[in-house]
């Protein structure tokens, strides 16, 4: 009987998988880059977690290292199934998603998604199974067995190309971490420093052959040899582009400002036109030094090496900061003006990011979409512009300056375009237009707030304890708007925004509907340290302890400070992850309003 049911459940597993299939069609069987893969999804199929009469379908990646795609994909509807269609660029792997339709989703099983692998005459290309280890973190979560899966995919990786260097560091990272002894362990790090170091040896001063060594010691958890690799290569192969990029980060560090410019004015006369790429830094170093100087005639000279002709997706933000430094320290504003309008009128030919670069495809830019695109480019236009009112007041044109600034204030201004246009106001004393400026600031905010707001259960807040360790009462929050703000006394953000939150405190600490819990997050700290923390003597707000290690899974934030509101039902409205600035104050308090008045 035993036997006959692990047979049922077998077939069961088995039908389940053939359904899956039937659901979900990837086609071609073996795509390969540069093709054109569709995905069709049929509903109708047994098992089909998203009803037949929902609409629209998303197909949601979970995990991609096609960078060029929007995460999240439209589906069209045609008869009864949905398709979506996309070009695998040039450097895609491996990907695996879901299809979502409102609170609906598909997935071939709980702990599974669909994988769109790539392939070379119906081979997987290389990293295939490696990206599709990491993958399984997406999909599987933090289960006991995704260490022990991973390691099948690195061996499998492995089998196909033994040469692949990452996978047998993930595989003896594993096989250390699983080791029950000492001389076990060691074992398996000598390894791992041997690929390593044979890595290193492969290419020692190219570039890319660093990143993978300083990612293998990353990979082992050795972080602080980062800088020892460095340093070798900067000992050895001074003359080399990369050592010498080493060399001057170190130097530049350094104390003694006119040891650094005589080391570089020396260094560069070994400047030819086949190694200027690798004295690019120095130039950079030197700009700003003359600028602070007011030596105009060094500091040009060296701008004029900050760019080079080659691709280059920085160029424009290079020009805007030489401008900006021009401005800072009042020289060659000509050339400050020149620089700024050459990033004005190339800010649009110049993509919205970058993801990385690598040696054989070059810049790898991310998916934008027009809307992003244009967001992106009208924000840097407003900056631009602004920066062109500075200097123009700078030079007296006062008629050109009002015309930049005029442009540079609305909705896609950020808040450095902003402060440029309050400090230009407020040195015309123009009391008229700072006024404005700060309505107009506001607005912003709260259209920006109300973009963010979301609606999710929060977590049972039974975990905290105020300082003199008592449980939080569950009935003082019961039908209360609650503002909780996690930190810890390690945390510099977090003390930078405390004055802010003090502030707030005193806006609403009579409010009857509202509770703040100012709350240590617990991580890497005691009671005994909130207790002991030196702002319980210079803050009224109230200080809580939490005592649950797993807060933030639940509350969802790895970074600190992190801020919820929750409303009187319960639910999560709003969440703020890390300092913004004193613009916290406002943005809160706006959040709190919108609570109130629901």
């Amino acid at each position: 009987m035993k036997k006959l049911t692990i047979i049922f459940l077998l077939a069961a597993l088995a039908a389940g998988k053939i359904y899956a299939q039937q659901r979900v069609v990837i086609s071609p069987e073996y795509p390969e880059r540069g093709q054109t893969v569709t995905v069709t999804y049929d509903p109708t199929v047994p098992g089909a977690g998203i009803p037949a009469t929902a609409a629209p379908v998303t197909l949601v990646f979970s995990y991609s290292n096609f960078y060029n795609l929007a995460w999240r994909m439209n589906m069209q509807r045609t008869g009864n199934k949905w398709t979506t269609s996309f070009v695998l660029a040039d450097y895609t792997t491996f990907a695996t998603f879901y299809l979502e339709s409102g609170e609906a989703t598909d997935k071939p099983a709980k702990d599974r998604h669909y994988e769109v692998a790539v392939y070379k005459n119906k081979v997987p290309v290389k990293d295939l199974a490696l990206y599709k280890a990491y993958s399984l973190s997406a999909q599987m979560g933090k289960s006991p067995l995704l260490a022990d899966k991973q390691a099948a995919l690195y061996k499998e990786e492995l089998k196909r190309y033994p040469d692949n260097y990452e996978a047998k560091l993930r595989l003896l990272t594993y096989e250390m971490n699983k080791a029950t002894t000492t001389k076990e362990k060691e074992r398996f790090r000598a390894e791992a420093h041997q690929v390593i170091a044979d890595k290193f040896n492969s290419a020692p001063t190219t570039p890319g052959n660093m990143n993978k060594v300083t990612m293998g010691y990353l990979i082992i958890g050795e972080n602080t040899r980062l800088d020892s690799i460095r340093r070798v290569v900067m000992e050895r192969y001074p003359e080399s582009g990369l050592g010498r990029d080493i060399m001057t980060g170190v130097v530049a560090k350094g104390k003694d400002t006119a040891r650094q410019i005589t080391f570089f004015e020396n260094e560069l006369k070994k400047e030819t036109p086949e190694n200027r790429e690798s004295f690019m830094e120095m130039h950079e170093v030197l700009f700003r030094y003359y600028a602070v100087k007011k030596d105009s005639s060094k500091a040009l000279y060296h701008a004029r090496f900050m760019t080079t002709e080659k691709e280059n997706p920085y160029k424009v933000i290079t020009w805007q900061q030489v401008a900006q430094t021009l401005l800072d320290n009042t020289l060659a504003l000509d050339t400050a003006r020149s620089y700024a309008q050459r990033a004005l009128d190339s800010v649009r030919s110049y993509p919205v990011g970058v993801i990385r670069h690598f040696p054989e495809t070059g810049y790898i830019y991310p998916y934008a979409d027009d809307s992003t695109r244009n967001a992106v480019y009208n924000k840097a236009s407003r900056h631009l512009a602004s920066l062109l009112g500075l200097i123009d007041l700078k030079q007296g044109l006062l008629a050109a300056a009002d015309k930049h600034m005029e442009q540079a204030v609305d909705y896609y201004a950020d808040k450095e375009t902003l402060d440029n246009a309050e400090a230009y106001y407020q040195q015309t004393n123009n009391t008229a237009k700072l006024n404005q400026l700060q309505e107009f600031r506001k607005k912003i905010l709260i259209e920006k707030v109300k973009k963010q707001r979301i609606n999710r259960p929060a977590p049972l807040l039974n975990t905290f304890v105020d300082m003199k360790g008592q449980p939080v009462s569950a009935a003082s929050l019961k039908g209360k708007i609650i503002l909780i703000d996690f930190w810890a006394t390690w945390c510099v953000p977090c003390m930078q925004e405390m004055p802010y939150l003090q502030r707030l405190y005193e806006q609403y600490k009579q409010h009857p509907d509202v509770v703040f819990m100012i709350a240590n997050s617990g991580a890497r700290n005691t009671l005994a340290d909130a207790q002991g923390w030196s702002g319980n003597k210079k803050y009224t707000f109230p200080v809580y302890y939490n005592t649950d290690p797993a807060i933030g899974d639940k509350f969802k934030f790895n970074i600190i400070p992190a801020s919820y509101l929750i409303n009187k039902e319960g639910n999560i409205i709003f969440s703020n992850i890390g300092f913004e600035g004193p613009e916290v104050e406002e943005k809160l308090k706006q959040q709190l309003e919108i609570l109130l008045h629901d």
